[in-house]
């Protein structure tokens, strides 16, 4: 849980080294594995698998590129091996140190947050703007927004599912929640609020006879959301570029506003994918064709707003695959999502509804941190014989 918020090399030794021991452990009570167990892992190994069948026929000045994305994604097919190798015990081990992923979130938001207010009141050198809130944050904690905003969102259900005695008592864990939700709010990650919005409303629901019973932690939490947007610039910064760009106020350029710079990236996939929909044009050209399209943009209207990668897994998918690529990652989707709804596993929906919105702003699965992420929750849950919520409510 821990290795989440080490550096990118760390991450990668503490989770193999920590699979390993699991592995050795394993071995030693010499317990028989089912073959539906490594088929499954294949199938969600299969997105690394297309990656690396493409590296022979992609040409060679696009081929390092491949290679590193190949690196990245290995885990993909790694870690849903191991899970479905250890023994039932261990995944419950694991399993039991959830709660560890809320503290390491919580410390790490506080901690960055504590050093954007060192730079913004003793040192002086930055602004009270989103943007520079961002930037500090990523700079201090390693992790770019988006994803520290999907781990927030995570973590927020994480401590609904988990007793009190975790966070010293009922109290604590509400507060627990609340600063993870207004450190969220700070972000503002409109991809992870989306999904917890949901998630808390569907919550609700299932809670729905005793609603009541929660009245002030409701009217606390609401209370903490306003004083939020009132006493945080970042956030009503933020919401201003929405309503901007929805009021026919667009910027002079698109790199001044965030909701801009997004049409700008859809509208160059769309583009992109109009003349490749059917087959895609292989993941090692994808970021170079893109760059191409920046560049003549740029030229064209006089505006340089740099260049992106596609943004979002399932334009990366088509790009990369075409219909191949998107029905491949549906089906790996479609297969959690069905295991999840028949045992009524709801902290695993919830683990799969954060990532399915992330999918369509990030390329999630092509950044150490969010492969990682989607491969070790996505697994604990899936090869879990006990196929329930892992965590005592």
């Amino acid at each position: 849980m821990v290795s989440f918020f080490l550096p990118e090399k760390w991450q990668v030794l503490v989770v193999f080294c920590t699979g390993i021991w699991f592995v050795a452990r394993t071995v030693q009570i010499k317990q028989a594995r089912q073959q539906r167990d490594y088929r499954s892992a294949l199938l969600f190994g299969s997105l690394f698998l297309a990656f690396l069948a493409s590296v022979p026929f992609t040409p060679e000045p696009f081929r390092s590129y491949l290679l590193h994305l190949c690196e990245r994604k290995v885990a993909l097919l790694l870690i849903p091996l191991l899970f479905a190798f250890i023994d039932e015990q261990f995944r419950r081990r694991i399993a039991g140190e959830l709660p560890y992923f809320v503290y390491g979130s919580l410390i790490a938001c506080l901690a960055g947050n504590a050093d954007f207010c060192y730079h913004l009141l003793a040192l002086k050198n930055v602004t009270a703007s989103h943007v520079a809130y961002r930037v500090i944050m990523e700079r201090f904690t390693g992790i770019h927004p988006t994803y520290l905003g999907m781990f927030l969102a995570w973590s927020v259900c994480i401590a609904l599912f988990t007793e009190p005695a975790y966070y010293l008592g009922r109290v604590g864990r509400y507060v627990v929640i609340y600063a993870l939700l207004v450190c969220l709010l700070a972000l503002l990650v409109k991809s992870a609020l989306i999904a917890l919005a949901v998630i808390l409303l569907h919550y609700a629901w299932l809670r729905r006879k005793r609603l009541m019973a929660y009245r002030w932690h409701i009217i606390i939490l609401g209370v903490a959301v306003v004083a939020a947007c009132l006493f945080i610039p970042f956030i009503g910064q933020r919401v201003g570029e929405v309503f901007s760009f929805i009021g026919g106020h667009k910027p002079a350029s698109a790199a001044d506003n965030s909701v801009a710079t997004r049409q700008l990236i859809v509208q160059q996939d769309v583009a992109l994918l109009r003349n490749h929909w059917l087959t895609g044009i292989g993941p090692g050209r994808v970021l170079h064709a893109l760059r191409e399209r920046y560049f003549f943009y740029a030229v064209i209207h006089g505006d340089n707003v740099g260049s992106f990668d596609p943004h979002s897994e399932y334009f990366q998918e088509l790009l990369s695959f075409g219909i191949a690529g998107l029905l491949l990652l549906a089906i790996v989707l479609f297969t959690h999502y069905r295991v999840a709804w028949r045992t009524r596993n709801h902290l695993y929906l919830y683990c799969l509804l954060i990532l399915t919105m992330t999918f369509f702003t990030e390329t999630v699965l092509s950044r150490q941190e969010g492969v990682l992420f989607f491969s070790v929750f996505t697994s604990l849950f899936f090869f879990s014989k006990e196929r329930s919520n892992p965590l005592k409510e």
